[in-house]
């Protein structure tokens, strides 16, 4: 019995450290990846030593600004990060082929949690990054209006799988509900309306899950923020209705990507932006943004940021005074201040 056992036991020994020669790369690999992400700069300056081209929010902009809003380039689609406070609600994901720069975009920004994951409408070009940002942040509610499909004959759905991954990773899947108040910080996101099922039934049957697009409002101070999905005339004017010039918003997020059949002049009246925030793709199939739509924007007298033109854009709010950034993806040097200060 030992004579056989010896033979093994040195077989074992010798192999021991060609193992331990072989692990040393990985084992390097991620003491650099950890002195990196540990450092002040973090993530950018791992993914710039890998030879990332970066368009992300400036993790130090962030963090040094109480009230933050960054619509984030993840070309045709939306992605808007809020921050106050330190505390995070991200509305909507983009399309599925932007998730990975998704995840990115939001390391390089220092962020680790999500207090909420707000999904506009079911519409892929919103919800595409849902699960990879369920699966790689921290998130506590995840908000979605009360679809139905059935009733819209929309054949536009959720994720797959999205609400049992949300169930797994720990987040709260709350169904929204219109006039519910949840805190950010020291600020406040208000659910408006969404998934009204009187705004299915409207002649133009893409319209339908457009109109049913969560509409939310968030408030730190005086500063206000208007987010209205890819809501389209029937559901602006829903909103004017039932809200009026209470819909005021410093900062006011184009509808349907700067589509012509959203930003209505009935809407933009009562909200009076000061600056207007387009996300959409370069040169895009669907002409965002529409040129009648650019010029109501002009016409109510706002300063007009574009992600197909500017890239990511962050805006922030600091002694009443807002401004615009944008990432200097040339050099990769951080900020340059966009334009003027509003």
């Amino acid at each position: 019995m030992d004579s056989t056992m010896k033979p093994e036991k040195a077989a074992r020994k010798r192999r021991l450290p060609w193992r331990r020669i072989l692990l040393l790369p990985a084992v390097l690999l991620l003491a650099v990846a950890a002195y990196f992400i540990e450092s002040r700069s973090g993530w950018s300056d791992l993914y710039r030593a890998a030879g990332v081209s970066l368009d992300a929010p400036d993790a130090d902009l962030l963090a040094q600004t109480s009230t933050t809003v960054t619509v984030l380039d993840v070309g045709q689609g939306d992605a808007v990060l809020i921050g106050q406070d330190g505390a995070y609600c991200l509305i909507d994901t983009g399309p599925s082929d932007a998730k990975g720069d998704l995840v990115r975009d939001l390391q390089l920004a220092g962020i680790s949690k999500l207090d909420y994951l707000v999904l506009t409408h079911p519409h892929a070009d919103h919800t595409g990054g849902a699960r990879e940002v369920l699966r790689n942040f921290a998130v506590g509610q995840l908000l979605v209006p009360p679809w139905d499909a059935q009733a819209s004959g929309e054949t536009a759905d959720w994720p797959r799988g999205l609400f049992d991954l949300a169930a797994e990773q720990g987040t709260d899947v709350i169904t929204a509900e219109d006039g519910t108040v949840y805190p950010l910080g020291s600020g406040t996101l208000t659910v408006l309306q969404g998934g009204e099922s009187e705004l299915y039934d409207t002649d133009d049957s893409s319209a339908h899950v457009n109109n049913a697009s969560l509409c939310t409002l968030f408030e730190a101070g005086n500063f206000r923020y208007l987010s209205t999905g890819d809501a389209e005339s029937a559901a602006e004017q829903r909103l004017v209705d039932r809200y009026g010039k209470a819909l005021h918003a410093t900062l006011f997020k184009a509808g349907h990507h700067g589509s012509s059949t959203s930003s209505t002049e009935a809407l933009l009246q009562v909200v009076q932006p000061q600056a207007v925030a387009i996300s959409c793709g370069l040169n895009n199939d669907y002409g965002h943004p529409h040129a009648r739509a650019l010029q109501r924007l002009t016409d109510a007298g706002a300063e007009i940021y574009r992600t197909d033109t500017m890239g990511t854009i962050t805006f922030t709010w600091q002694n009443d005074t807002l401004s615009a950034a944008s990432p200097d993806t040339l050099g990769g040097a951080g900020y340059s201040r966009l334009r003027c200060t509003i």
